[in-house]
């Protein structure tokens, strides 16, 4: 059976985050959902801006939905591409397809996802890294 993504696991991920958070200057949202979508951690950095919210929750969500990382889907969900529209199909909530969102991985199966919003993309992908790197940890 599949690990499961604890509270206590969720809670050093969001630790070990908004350290990476602070290291980088990037005030953000972080959040991690388990297997069934469900919102297991969240924080608001101080500062962070008020979008981020439910931006880091969408993200952590199309990761784990899509099992991918939130950012491979930019491209193929634009007007003209094979997969336009799919961003706004994601049933409890819309996919947000921008990078940060990361699957959380116990072998080969999808456990979990991670969000992350309030830097640029790059930075969102380095600190939800360290927060799958946390859960994968424990």
């Amino acid at each position: 059976m599949a690990k499961m993504i604890t509270h206590e696991s969720a809670l050093k991920a969001i630790e070990v985050g908004a350290a990476k958070a602070r290291e980088l200057g990037e005030p953000s949202s972080l959040a991690i959902v388990d297997v069934g979508g469900n919102l297991m951690a969240f924080l608001r950095v101080d500062d962070a801006a008020l979008s981020t919210v439910e931006i880091a929750q969408g993200k952590a969500y199309t990761a784990l939905a899509l099992r991918s990382p939130s950012g491979n889907w930019l491209e193929i969900v634009q007007p003209g591409a094979a997969l336009y529209g799919l961003d706004a199909l994601g049933g409890r909530r819309p996919f947000v397809v921008f990078g940060g969102g990361l699957p959380v991985y116990d072998g080969k199966t999808v456990v979990g996802g991670v969000g992350v919003s309030g830097g640029p993309a790059d930075a969102d992908v380095a600190i939800a890294e360290v927060m799958v790197s946390a859960l994968q940890q424990h």
